[in-house]
């Protein structure tokens, strides 16, 4: 039996807790600067293939993500749970979330071998992340009609796409706000999407909060993955305004739901 006080407890290590998250945040930007300038030039003489060359990035980016996840998991920062993490491994997924935390795309890229992902513009510009995304072909968000047709070419070649419809990282207490584009991008592949439900309790890492302002009590992330199935009805539908708004009113309720479970 453990004698501590209850105060102690709640704080579950959290000084701990407080250095791991900083060292791992370093290590996360040195793993950037290590990719960009010793792992990924050789892919160049390797793979004259462009797209072979860009899978091989994928491929050493998701090994990073891994390592990465298990850091911060054996360094007592965060406990985490997937459930049918299985289907995330099947080829040219569009793989559709919710967005709570500031590393739930490097969860979901540590699961999927061949992850094509849409980013921020700026990220193109960014001296720990411009190696990385560049090489790895991911797509930046500054265009939305070349969004849709880069993701779907990509889901066309046989890579998953993962994207959060909101955009942006989820406001705690706020329904969400989900863009089209995620719609629009499973009408013109002809895919039914791979839904992820990420919870965090207590939450971490969430918008608008500094990465150091760490809660009291460790973390559990639970990524729950489900199959769209006939959801979205996309064998009938054409890729117009109204069925792209009727598709995203679905992902909005089933994420609304699945999220206050």
């Amino acid at each position: 039996m453990d004698n501590r006080p209850a105060n102690s407890l709640r704080r579950d290590y959290y000084w701990l807790r407080l250095l791991a998250t900083a060292t791992a945040f370093t290590l996360f930007g040195l793993g950037g600067l290590a990719l960009r300038f010793v792992l990924f030039p050789p892919l160049k003489f390797l793979y004259r293939d462009v797209e072979v060359r860009k899978r091989k990035a994928r491929l050493l980016i998701h090994h990073a993500f891994r390592a990465f996840i298990g850091f911060m998991h054996i360094t007592g920062i965060y406990t985490y749970h997937f459930r049918g993490e299985e289907r995330l491994r099947r080829p040219g997924q569009l793989v559709l979330a919710n967005h709570p935390s500031l590393i739930d795309v490097v969860f979901l890229i540590s699961r999927i071998p061949n992850a094509n992902c849409i980013v921020k513009a700026s990220l193109f510009r960014n001296p720990f992340m411009r190696g990385a995304v560049t090489t790895a072909g991911y797509i930046p968000n500054d265009d939305p009609e070349r969004i849709i047709e880069l993701a779907a070419q990509s889901l066309q070649r046989g890579e998953s796409v993962v994207l959060f419809p909101e955009g942006t990282r989820s406001v705690p207490g706020r329904p969400f706000k989900f863009q089209r584009g995620a719609a629009y991008m499973a009408l013109r592949a002809r895919v039914q999407p791979t839904l992820v439900t990420i919870r965090c309790n207590p939450p971490m890492l969430m918008k608008n909060i500094p990465w150091y302002s760490i809660p009291l009590s460790r973390p559990h992330f639970q990524f729950e993955i489900a199959e769209a199935d006939n959801l979205l009805q996309l064998r009938d539908t054409g890729e117009s305004p109204l069925a792209a708004r009727e598709i995203t009113h679905k992902l909005k309720a089933f994420f609304t739901e699945e999220c206050a479970a």
